[in-house]
């Protein structure tokens, strides 16, 4: 699919800085996740986030080059964030999650994209976009999806249910904030997999809650877990 990127505002267009620094050595660069699929929807973007083939080093060292700050506590799981006043943008190099015995994946970096795609929650939410080429890469049917306002795990949503059950919440959070069904195999684990809830910690619920900037909504979701029932109607 092609889509035109035409950034409106001044966090769009120092994402379009740091991705020309980006691309500029790694072609295998993109705009991706929540800025992708809030261009389709005509939303206004909020959070940019740039996947790459450049690993945390060399990212780091165009920053520096350029006199771009910078955030890297986080390089050992592959993301810098590049930093501008009050705007940011995640960097992330291309990536596959290795087993680990924790909620906190090891994380190997790699070259192949589909790769990247997989370890991604949704599928309206793994798409990437390369303003260079105006092409958008669609690997799990993300594009359909978004037309027919499905939220969708990728992969088996069991599975992706027990790597880490805070997605449960962001499964919920992203059909309200989008107005969006559950996919039906989504809607069924994410059913018979509830009482994984209690598994979360309170700090980590608040804080995916707390991303909802609609009262009703932010309301309601809190009303759901607090009462330990999933409800078939979601909005």
């Amino acid at each position: 699919m092609k889509f035109c990127f035409r950034p409106k505002n001044k966090l769009e267009i120092f994402g379009i800085k740091i991705f020309s620094l980006l691309v500029e050595n790694f072609p295998q660069t993109y705009f991706v996740g929540g800025m992708v699929r809030d261009l389709l929807l005509k939303k206004k973007i909020t959070d940019i986030d740039i996947a790459t083939q450049a690993e945390p080093d060399s990212v780091i060292g165009i920053l520096k080059e350029n006199n771009v700050s910078f955030q890297s506590l986080n390089q050992n799981f592959g993301a810098v964030t590049a930093q501008k006043g009050n705007f940011k943008i995640e960097i992330t190099t291309f990536r596959k999650d290795l087993k680990s015995l924790n909620r906190y994946p090891r994380v190997k970096f790699v070259k192949d994209i589909k790769l990247d795609s997989n370890r991604r929650d949704f599928t309206v939410n793994a798409l990437y976009l390369s303003p260079n080429s105006n092409k958008i890469l669609d690997f799990h049917n993300g594009l359909a999806d978004l037309k027919s306002r499905k939220i969708k795990f990728i992969g088996n949503p069991v599975t992706r249910i027990t790597e880490d059950p805070l997605r449960i919440i962001r499964a919920l959070r992203f059909a309200l904030v989008l107005n969006f069904n559950l996919e039906k195999r989504t809607r069924t684990a994410i059913k018979n997999n509830w009482d994984r809830l209690r598994l979360i910690t309170e700090s980590r619920t608040k804080k995916e809650i707390d991303k909802i900037k609609d009262v009703r909504k932010k309301n309601f979701l809190r009303r759901m877990l607090d009462s330990n029932v999933f409800l078939d109607k979601i909005i």
